[in-house]
């Protein structure tokens, strides 16, 4: 009986001993997709919310709207045929990919054409004239998103799983003016993570990073066209475009 005790002691050691293991290699995880990169995000004219509607949209969704639309933009614009007699010539977007070799990062790229300076911003940064509508656009964007990051870095061993508080992500954009009279501006951009907000990524393979990405928003540059001031406005924003 002695032997039978201490044989049943030993094997409910090793089971605690087991559970206990299992409990920190549990803690110590979060879940995570097998892979998920690269991520693209078209950009759209953004327009200010509808509050004091005058019409009813068509049914069945039939709710109600206002006319006009009105740009969130009081600096820029974008050519279009039935909007200010430009052609409709820009597109946008902001490309989203990982790169898996040290040093470890997200690479942000993205680009936006066709920019157009409005009434009221400043010369000095309207560059060459179009055939119809504003001139180039030659002065900075910002583009934005919140990052919200879970990874493995974390705790006094920098191993333990966590969820990071919400960090912004601005990114400046340069723009420039084109050699064309038919097409705006080019604004773009090609950087990290890392470059703009140090450490988001830790380089290693350490920390295994879930990284959401909320809606992208890009600014204007305001009157100046410098995104460092305080007078910049909501210029387009991530969406698509039904023909």
């Amino acid at each position: 009986m002695t032997i039978r005790r201490k044989l049943l002691s030993s094997a409910l050691a090793v089971g605690v001993l087991a559970l206990m293991a299992m409990s920190q290699v549990a803690g110590a995880t979060h879940v995570r997709p097998k892979g998920a990169t690269p991520t693209r995000a078209s950009l759209v004219p953004a327009y200010k919310q509808c509050t004091a509607a005058n019409r009813t949209h068509g049914a069945p969704l039939a709710f109600p709207s206002c006319n006009p639309p009105v740009q969130a933009s009081n600096f820029l614009t974008l050519g279009t045929p039935d909007a200010n007699g430009a052609g409709a010539n820009s597109t946008g977007f902001l490309l989203v990919s990982v790169r898996v070799a040290s040093p470890e990062d997200l690479l942000l790229k993205a680009s936006i054409t066709d920019v157009r300076c409005k009434a009221g911003t400043s010369a000095s940064v309207c560059g060459s004239a179009n055939a119809a509508d504003g001139a180039d656009y030659s002065g900075e964007l910002q583009g934005n998103t919140t990052l919200r990051i879970s990874d493995h870095y974390n705790g006094p061993s920098l191993t333990e799983a966590a969820t990071v508080t919400d960090l912004p992500l601005p990114v400046n954009v340069s723009c420039a003016s084109t050699t064309s009279t038919t097409i705006g501006g080019t604004c773009s951009v090609d950087t990290s993570a890392n470059a703009v907000q140090p450490g988001a990524i830790p380089d290693g393979g350490v920390s295994r990073a879930v990284v959401e990405l909320a809606q992208i928003q890009v600014k204007d540059g305001g009157a100046d066209g410098q995104a460092a001031t305080a007078d910049n406005t909501l210029f387009a924003v991530e969406g698509v475009f039904v023909p």
